[in-house]
């Protein structure tokens, strides 16, 4: 019989005899999520009695399934990382980008501490500087997210709208990267072929991102009520005004941006030039190595 991996969380009277217990990774972070999970199917999300999630520290099961590109791509490591640190969260494809922001930080922070290094170049003189930055300072900028996020579209049209979730950004990606990867497909085809596959990408790309932006408006009111019907509102967004989409992706783009301020400040030692970057979530080399 093979052998289950336990889950922190699995703790039952057989497990606690074994002596090897107490030597399993305990909760090393505790964090509360920008949109208090209002956003995620009900019961998907186990809060504690303070309302926050414990997260623990990576598995080195974790960091290898990281390192895989594929896994990567569709999602699925960041999916397992979660289910393995952030075990409280059931529903991990659908946790909101601005919480996912604040756990990978946090499960960032319980695997290699507080400090985390990193190398920005100088945008003046082209120097790569180090800079130690501090998680617990990143993690305390977090600002809660209203749960009824609205758009006023006229006078009788209001739209209101939930974040972007983990499975809404993967899917943009994948199609993003294998529209690419068609289009380099044509790169030594006639120029019709390969502008009609271009083409062809850019709809795809379009129709989906519409897709995605119609998933994410939870309920449109008018005159005559409230509509919650998926298939009404998806009908609705691809046969609206475009200053209305305008509306709508400009209200997405600054939730998306919302929770916590990934912005750091920097002056460079060669030039003394002072700016602002962002610290980027790359997954590939943001959890592989503490630095």
């Amino acid at each position: 019989m093979p052998i289950k991996n336990p889950e922190p969380d699995d703790f039952d009277e057989s497990f606690m005899s074994d002596p090897l217990a107490k030597y399993y990774r305990m909760p090393g972070v505790h964090v509360r999520l920008p949109t208090n999970g209002a956003f995620m199917p009900s019961g998907s999300i186990e809060f504690t009695m303070n309302n926050d999630l414990p997260v623990y520290p990576m598995r080195a099961a974790d960091e290898l399934l990281l390192k895989s590109p594929d896994s990567l791509m569709s999602g699925f490591a960041i999916e397992e990382l979660l289910r393995s640190c952030v075990p409280a969260i059931k529903a991990p494809r659908l946790i909101s980008s601005p919480d996912l922001d604040v756990l990978l930080l946090a499960i960032r922070a319980a695997t290699y501490g507080e400090m985390l290094t990193l190398s920005p170049t100088c945008p003046e003189c082209g120097k790569d500087n180090e800079i130690h930055v501090s998680l617990p300072h990143i993690l305390g900028t977090s600002k809660p997210i209203e749960p009824e996020i609205a758009v006023r579209l006229s006078d009788e049209v209001v739209a209101f709208l939930r974040p972007y979730n983990m499975d809404n950004a993967t899917r943009i990606s994948l199609a993003s990267f294998e529209e690419a990867r068609k289009v380099q497909a044509t790169e030594k085809a006639p120029e019709q072929e390969r502008t009609a596959q271009i083409n062809q990408s850019m709809q795809r790309i379009v129709g989906l991102t519409m897709d995605v932006l119609a998933a994410c408006v939870v309920r449109v009111v008018v005159a005559e009520g409230e509509v919650r019907d998926p298939l009404s509102i998806h009908k609705f967004i691809h046969n609206v005004s475009k200053a209305w989409i305008d509306k709508l992706n400009e209200k997405m783009d600054e939730m998306n941006s919302c929770g916590i301020d990934k912005h750091y400040a920097v002056v460079c030692t060669a030039c003394g030039h002072e700016w602002r970057p962002e610290i980027e979530f790359d997954p590939a080399t943001f959890f592989v190595s503490a630095s």
